[in-house]
């Protein structure tokens, strides 16, 4: 009998697999033939390969960005200087045409202008943390974006009007019209007293899915409104033992079974988590305070050394990346 049934359960299942190949096959060929439709009536440009080609530095350096204006692509990258005071263009750029299906170097007569060759050396002179980040292209301008530390804020813009094949020096001083896109593609929400829980243990009811504090020397998460029992999914402690809900602060970002929270507790730094509703459990995940990127469809979030899903898969990559921008 339990023979019968296996031999039956594998017909079944050989029945199906024949019946999905079949639409599939089927489902190709319409798509083809409105394919092939679609191109007699629109027309159709093939996007394809057609070479490619490595392009060579004087120095060994770190690719930061490229740029194409016409026929040349302006290429940007960072060297090690050591002990060296003097820094060159040639040490941050190249300027290379593309001919015959190859990048050729050609000097740097593009950007060789006397005002910003002298605001170029003094950046490096006055800054010694200078380095370059990356182009952008606003209107008809041309920025080059340069860190002078390690915070993603802290820039230097030079500006130039693209003028048909050539380019033309504005300023140094156009820090304020560069900007990064919005690094949280979610918007922060803040806490306020009608969320408070009072009791032997208070909280702060979060979309009454979680319930969250700063007091009694730690801060926890909890997924019971319970204020008899201080007891939690999550512990930290805190530097501050008497501080009062009052005393810090609570941002939260609805994401459907995803809850991401920004938790500031009293002359503290931020501390952020992702708390999944559907598998009741919290992950402490720092570099979301860089940036925050949505991935569509409502799947999950992406961050600097990660991802989070609806589903409750979570990667961290152990590889630390900090500051990164969007």
């Amino acid at each position: 009998m339990q023979e019968q049934t296996n031999q039956l359960e594998g017909g079944t299942y050989e029945i199906i697999q024949s019946r999905l190949q079949k639409h599939k096959t089927d489902l190709v060929t319409r798509l083809n033939n409105l394919n092939g439709s679609r191109k007699e009536v629109f027309g159709s440009v093939e996007t394809k390969l057609i070479a490619n080609d490595r392009i060579n530095t004087e120095n060994t350096c770190i690719a930061r960005d490229i740029v194409a204006l016409g026929n040349n692509c302006l290429f940007g990258y960072n060297v090690h200087f050591g002990l060296r005071t003097e820094i060159k263009l040639t040490d941050v750029f190249s300027i290379y045409a593309y001919k015959e299906q190859r990048f050729q170097e050609q000097p740097l007569t593009l950007i060789n202008d006397e005002l910003f060759i002298s605001d170029f050396q003094n950046l490096y002179k006055y800054y010694r943390n200078t380095f370059f980040a990356k182009f952008s292209i606003i209107g008809n301008y041309l920025y080059m974006v340069f860190q002078t530390n390690e915070n993603t804020t802290d820039i230097k813009a030079f500006k130039w009007l693209i003028k048909e094949q050539s380019l033309v020096y504005i300023d140094n001083r156009s820090d304020h019209e560069f900007t990064f896109p919005v690094q949280h593609e979610f918007k922060w929400q803040e806490t306020n007293y009608d969320m408070h829980r009072n009791g032997s243990h208070p909280h702060i009811s979060i979309l009454d899915k979680i319930f969250v504090e700063t007091i009694g020397g730690d801060l926890t998460i909890k997924i019971e409104d319970n204020t008899n029992d201080g007891k939690g999914i999550l512990d930290e402690p805190v530097e501050h033992r008497d501080q009062t809900l009052e005393d810090g602060k609570f941002l939260f970002a609805d994401l459907g079974n995803l809850t991401v929270l920004s938790i500031t507790p009293y002359q503290e730094t931020a501390r952020y988590f992702v708390y999944n509703h559907k598998v009741q459990q919290v992950a402490r995940i720092q570099s979301i305070q860089d940036t925050a990127v949505l991935l569509p469809d409502n799947h999950g979030l992406i961050f600097p050394d990660g991802y989070y899903l609806q589903t409750g898969e979570f990667k961290k990559f152990e590889k630390s990346i900090e500051q990164v921008k969007f």
